[in-house]
């Protein structure tokens, strides 16, 4: 149980920022916000691929519905999940389903999804820790896009990811092994991060960590919620913008520098990215 001297809202939420160029500035911004007993919880076409979601369940029991797997939701365990694919979370218990959630994006939102993940997606809480104070907290901000605003969610997010980050590195220590396929993963990572401007193939990332292209395929998304093809356009994109920023390099020839072939796959993916064109990003930044 959690602890009384904890103070809920007096009543169930649920905000959605407003974002815009100034929110996405910061390392992490927030896109909807809840405290919520509705037997259901739906992931579907609203969200992207790159946006992520932590949900912790403060009381009662829910399943997991994720294609043909499911796994179970208890008091105190915390779920964090890439929106990148469909997937219903519904309350089974006699109990009422109560829980928090944030939906978040931002740069650094994905990077420390993919260190503090594991493959269950659930990370079971120790009630006294500060996590579900930080959830609480939350329902405290305005979420208007002012830079208070902005910067005191960041602040309670940050705290959120390292907490987790030392539950999971925890769980890492004490099996005192690093997983083969983990390791793989993080090595196709910082392959693309070197040769990200070259004509990188997804065959030729498989075929340097010595996996069949299926396998890893597979296993990268498995491990990071999104496919190969679509973290190299996102690593491109985050490096473009340093580029749009400090240079006054071309359109073209950013897109260029960091690894598109084609100026107008450059344009399409920036856009899917962040919501605006490089042109509009570096008017703005």
């Amino acid at each position: 149980m959690v602890s009384q001297k904890r103070k809920f809202p007096t009543e169930h939420i649920t905000v959605e920022n407003t974002i815009t160029p100034h929110t996405k500035r910061f390392p992490f911004y927030i896109k909807k916000y809840g405290y919520s007993n509705a037997k259901r919880f739906s992931v579907d076409v609203e969200y992207s691929h790159s946006d992520i979601l932590l949900l912790y369940t403060i009381s009662g029991v829910a399943g997991l519905y994720i294609n043909t797997d499911s796994k179970y939701l208890a008091a105190d365990d915390l779920l964090i999940n890439a929106c990148s694919s469909p997937f219903d979370i519904k309350g089974i218990s006699a109990e009422k389903w109560e829980y928090f959630y944030i939906v978040i994006n931002g740069s650094h939102a994905k990077f420390y999804y993919n260190i503090i993940r594991d493959k269950s997606n659930i990370i079971r809480m120790n009630p006294m820790n500060h996590v579900l104070d930080y959830f609480i907290d939350l329902s405290k901000i305005s979420f208007d896009d002012s830079n208070l605003s902005n910067i005191q969610v960041n602040t309670i997010i940050q705290n959120i990811m390292m907490e987790l980050y030392e539950i999971s590195f925890d769980i890492v220590k004490s099996k005192n092994i690093i997983p083969v396929q983990e390791t793989s993963i993080n090595n196709a990572m910082n392959y693309i991060a070197k040769h990200y401007h070259e004509d990188l193939s997804v065959d030729t990332i498989c075929n340097k960590m010595a996996f069949s292209k299926y396998y890893f395929c597979k296993l990268f998304k498995e491990h990071t919620g999104i496919t190969i093809h679509q973290y190299v356009n996102e690593f491109r994109v985050n490096k473009s913008k340093e580029l749009l920023s400090y240079s006054k390099l071309p359109i073209n020839a950013v897109a260029a520098a960091v690894g598109f072939q084609n100026p107008l796959t450059y344009i399409r993916c920036f856009k899917r990215s962040t919501q605006m064109t490089p042109s509009e990003y570096r008017e703005n930044f």
